[in-house]
Parts: C-alpha cells; sequence; structure tokens
C-alpha cells in the first residue's frame, strides 16, 4: 500500500467515523492493521473505533496491543483511562491519564482528559491546577498561528480547557481570575472569529462576574454593552441582576425572567 493510498483511506476512514459509520470503518482499519500489523497509531485508531462502537473489551485489546509494540505510548493510556471512566472507574481513569503525561513525549490530550475528570468529580482545585498548566505549556506561540490552526487549536483542547478553567474558578470563588480567564478565551478566539455577535454567551457571563465583584466601571459598560450592543431588553438585564443575587452565575434561575 502506497503512501497516498494510507492516505486516501485514514480519510475515508475519518469521515466514516464522524457520519457513525463504525462498522465501515473499523473494517478500513484493519485493513491498515492487516497491512502494518506494528503500527502503533493504527492499533490505538482500531481501539478509539471498537470504543465508539461500545466494543469496550475488544478497544482495551487493542490498547495493549499498542503498548505491546511501544509500551510508552500515551495515545494508548489515554485510551484505557476513557474505557475506565466509561466503566465508571474513576480511580483507574486517573491512574491512566496520569500514565499518558508520565512518558517522554508531553502529551496534552492526557492533561485535558484530568481537566474533565476532575471538574466532573468537582475536585476543581485539581482541575485548575491542570488546566493552567495546560494553557502555559502547549501551543504556546498560538496567537501567532494562522487562523485555521487557531481554529483547530480551540477546537482540539484549548475551548473545553477554558471553560472548565473558568468555571472551576467562579465554583471555587476566584471571581477577579474567573474574569481574567473569559477575556482570554473571548481575546483568543477574536483572533479569528470578526462577528461582533458572537460572544454573548461570554459577555453575559462577564456581565454577571462584574456585579458579583461589583466593580462600578465594569458593571456600567457591560450593561451598556447588552442595551446597546446586544440589545437585551431592560427586562432581562434586571433579570440578570437578580441572577447574581441570587448566586445563579453560571445558570439562570427562571422565576426571574417571568413577565
Amino acid at each position: 500500500m502506497t503512501e497516498q493510498e494510507v492516505e486516501k483511506l485514514l480519510q475515508k476512514i475519518s469521515n466514516q467515523r464522524m457520519f457513525g459509520e463504525a462498522e465501515k470503518a473499523i473494517a478500513n482499519l484493519h485493513i491498515l492493521n492487516n497491512e502494518f500489523p506494528q503500527d502503533k497509531q493504527y492499533l490505538a485508531l482500531l481501539a478509539s473505533a471498537y470504543l465508539d462502537a461500545d466494543a469496550d473489551d475488544t478497544a482495551l485489546e487493542y490498547c495493549n496491543k499498542a503498548l505491546e509494540v511501544d509500551p510508552h505510548y500515551s495515545e494508548a493510556f489515554e485510551l484505557k483511562g476513557m474505557i475506565a471512566e466509561k466503566k465508571e472507574d474513576d480511580d483507574l481513569a486517573e491512574k491512566y491519564y496520569w500514565e499518558s503525561i508520565s512518558q517522554e513525549v508531553p502529551f496534552k490530550m492526557g492533561y485535558l482528559r484530568l481537566v474533565l475528570l476532575y471538574y466532573k468529580l468537582e475536585r476543581y482545585d485539581d482541575a485548575i491546577k491542570e488546566a493552567e498548566y495546560l494553557l502555559a505549556n502547549f501551543d504556546k506561540n498560538r496567537d501567532e498561528s494562522s487562523a485555521e490552526d487557531q481554529r483547530k487549536i480551540f477546537a482540539q483542547w484549548l475551548s473545553l480547557t477554558y471553560i472548565r478553567l473558568y468555571s472551576s474558578l467562579i465554583r471555587t470563588e476566584q471571581f477577579e481570575k474567573a474574569i481574567q480567564k473569559v477575556n482570554e478565551y473571548v481575546a483568543f478566539r477574536s483572533n479569528y472569529v470578526k462577528d461582533p455577535y458572537q460572544f454573548l454567551t461570554e459577555d453575559e457571563l462577564l456581565f454577571k462576574l462584574y456585579h458579583t465583584i461589583q466593580d462600578p466601571e465594569k458593571m456600567e459598560s457591560s450593561e451598556d454593552r447588552m442595551l446597546n450592543h446586544y440589545m437585551v431588553p431592560s427586562n432581562i438585564v434586571g433579570a440578570m441582576k437578580k441572577d447574581v443575587e441570587q448566586r445563579y452565575i453560571e445558570s439562570a434561575n427562571p422565576a426571574n425572567y417571568q413577565q
């Protein structure tokens, strides 16, 4: 099989997985695996495809095969963690995610898995620690990257990391730091998102955070933005203020929005 044929088949497999054609994707991955039986990447892809198809035991089998080829293969440890988490064994999942980031090659997806796991378990301090490490140590030059690369970085890991980070900061009442991270999140997206109305959700959150910390200047500017940029009705803005008084910062109290 030539390099071009492999690339074409991988693209086909990617499309099949995207559109939920798991059986076809698995069949094509077996073609690659038969052609390259010692390629850890294809073994891990098989594990991932079987995991998507809810064949967890088979997925684990291919993870172990990949680790037989390379005992330090981070992607295989990540997949084993995902399988454990799916089986609701969070302690084992954490162990495998830590193994994924303990190899010689830095592995950002292992850190992301830890962030997501810790957030789910309401271990917010741990989520904050791993999210901050992730942001500080991977894709360091992302602000200088092309718009296309920035979109890929955002979709792959940056969005989830920032969202879990500032949510964890809010839930531990570190409001000023949460504001900083929301603004960083918006600033990065603004590098390639030019629609000025794309950031309503983040501006709503900032509005509530500024009112939480009672910053008069920011309260005034954010309220003006709601009323005159997004054209939010004044009664809705008033309801958002009631949310803050009742500590509905990341959510809304429906009773406040009833006419």
